[in-house]
């Protein structure tokens, strides 16, 4: 039973976050010797009472007794307070406490006649030597300065006064007590001990210890909660890093300092290896779907393309052969319009789905986007759309079949202009880094939804009402006979950016491996 108990306080601490953890344990840590200084302090404090307790009472008691005297002498003398002077109570002050200062050692007695500036002091808190009178004259001086505020305290308050006074090296204790005769204060007394210096003196550095002590504690129960506070928002960094990259795999763990950046940088290496893993898969897949649909394309474009013709002739017999039946060239015409048609359709089927001849030459990229916004530059400025071009003079020659290229870019530059109905603004910006060109598009078009963005590049997928879908397919398979690659990133309602990545000296591809040359019914 008790074994169960103990099982389910450990599974509530474990429930905790880490950051909850850590504080209880610290808390229960520094909790301990907290408890124990207070208690030293509350300790030390209440044995400082019981010591200045006795003090006041040994010292009360001597004082009353002497006060007692010093009154029942100034009695005996028969005068009232009016006509007593300060000598005669000095005089009657000295018979009496005389006899007790050599049963009194380390005892001060003192006398203070009110509206006098000097004091009658009997005895000594040390064994000195004999002092000279201008030496005993200072000394009475220095008594007098330490003692005058409580002894004007009690001559106007008429209460006897305990206190401790000196300075932290050397402390004095005093019960001080008025002097009255008939209702009136004469004079004021006061009996003072000084303390043993191992007592003050440990006392004191014993508070200073311990409250020194209490400091560091502080300061290191602060210093603790700061790094845990760092390292516990560094393993909520790194959470909410990871949550984030549980759904997107790009999405890379921010750079952080100590082991967590280890770690942070670790997940990052990894991360980055997964997703060049998964691009080089799709990349795989892209290329064994196109290898499957250029055969297939060819095949149905080969099927496609006898009938076709034969068609074609038939209308031209027509032509030769009904020329004088009414209305038979409107019929012939419509006929031939729609075998063009069909035939471009065709083309573009065997473009796709077989290898064409690759004319290489040297040529610069930004003289071919350039040539290709020449010719669509009419387009553009009848859809409100402004280029803005940014393209490097520093870009070196290249070499590239530029048929091929001007074809790409015409692609992406429709594409754009498609996604701008309203008009718009297309940004192309080229720029060379190391031995690679790269060509970016960007648009502030409709954007591509995030389902369609994946299958852009599959043949025969178009999200257009006319169309077949085989422009950007085409455009891949350019760039991937270059060398290169071809990205898109895209935000719904913000636009879309085309980059393509050109190699200045291309490795061309043999498509001849994979597309078959001939209607091979494969």
């Amino acid at each position: 039973m008790i074994f169960l108990n103990n099982k389910k306080k450990f599974s509530f601490f474990k429930g905790k976050s880490l950051t909850n953890q850590i504080l209880i344990i610290i808390t229960v840590i520094m909790l301990v010797p907290i408890v124990v200084l207070m208690y030293d302090i509350f300790y030390a404090s209440r044995t400082d009472e019981v010591v200045f307790l006795d003090k006041e009472q040994r010292l009360e008691a001597l004082v009353n007794s002497t006060n007692k005297a010093f009154l029942e002498n100034l009695a005996s003398l028969r005068t009232g307070p009016e006509d007593i002077s300060s000598t005669m109570l000095k005089s009657e002050f000295a018979r009496v406490v005389e006899p007790q200062v050599p049963a009194n050692s380390g005892i001060r007695f003192g006398l203070y006649v009110p509206n006098m500036e000097n004091i009658t002091i009997l005895g000594f808190l040390h064994n000195f030597r004999n002092l000279s009178q201008v030496e005993e004259a200072q000394r009475e001086k220095n008594i007098f300065a330490n003692t005058i505020p409580g002894l004007k305290a009690v001559e106007i308050g008429k209460v006897p006064l305990f206190r401790i006074s000196g300075s932290w090296d050397d402390q004095v204790v005093e019960y001080i007590s008025p002097v009255a005769l008939k209702g009136k204060v004469v004079a004021v007394m006061w009996v003072e001990e000084r303390l043993n210096p191992f007592f003050y003196q440990s006392n004191y550095f014993g508070k200073l210890l311990r409250y020194f002590t209490l400091g560091v504690l502080v300061l290191v129960m602060f210093g603790t909660l700061i790094i845990i506070k760092n390292l516990t928002s560094g393993v909520d960094r790194l959470k909410q890093g990871l949550l984030s990259m549980e759904e997107d795999i790009h999405h890379l763990l921010p750079e952080m300092s100590g082991e967590l950046g280890q770690v942070a940088r670790a997940v990052n290496r990894m991360a980055v290896g997964l997703s060049e893993k998964e691009r080089v898969e799709d990349q795989l897949r892209q290329s064994e779907h196109l290898i499957a649909l250029g055969r297939l394309a060819t095949g149905v474009a080969h099927e496609l393309r006898n009938p076709i013709a034969i068609i074609k002739t038939l209308v031209e017999l027509m032509k030769q052969e009904y020329a004088q039946v009414s209305g038979i060239e409107g019929f012939t015409k419509a006929i031939e319009v729609q075998v063009d048609r069909q035939n471009m359709e065709i083309q573009e089927l065997l473009d796709f789905g077989r290898p064409t001849k690759v004319s290489i030459k040297e040529c610069s990229v930004n003289d071919l986007i350039k040539a290709v916004l020449s010719f669509s530059a009419a387009m553009l400025r009848e859809q409100s759309i402004i280029v803005d071009l940014r393209l490097d003079n520093n870009l070196s020659k290249s070499l590239a079949d530029t048929e091929k290229l001007k074809q790409v870019f015409v692609n992406i530059i429709v594409n754009a202009a498609e996604a701008m109905p309203a008009g718009g603004k297309l940004e192309i910006m080229t720029k060379q880094t190391d031995n690679l060109q790269v060509i970016s598009f960007s648009d502030t078009g409709e954007g591509i939804l995030a389902k369609d963005k994946l299958r852009i590049f599959d043949p025969f997928y178009t999200t257009k009402k006319t169309g077949t879908g085989l422009g950007l397919s085409i455009s891949y398979q350019s760039i991937q006979l270059h060398g290169g690659t071809i990205d898109v990133e895209s935000t719904q309602d913000k636009g879309t950016i085309f980059i393509i990545n050109l190699p200045v000296i291309p490795q061309f591809c043999d498509r001849s491996d994979v597309h078959d040359t001939k209607n091979s019914g494969n």
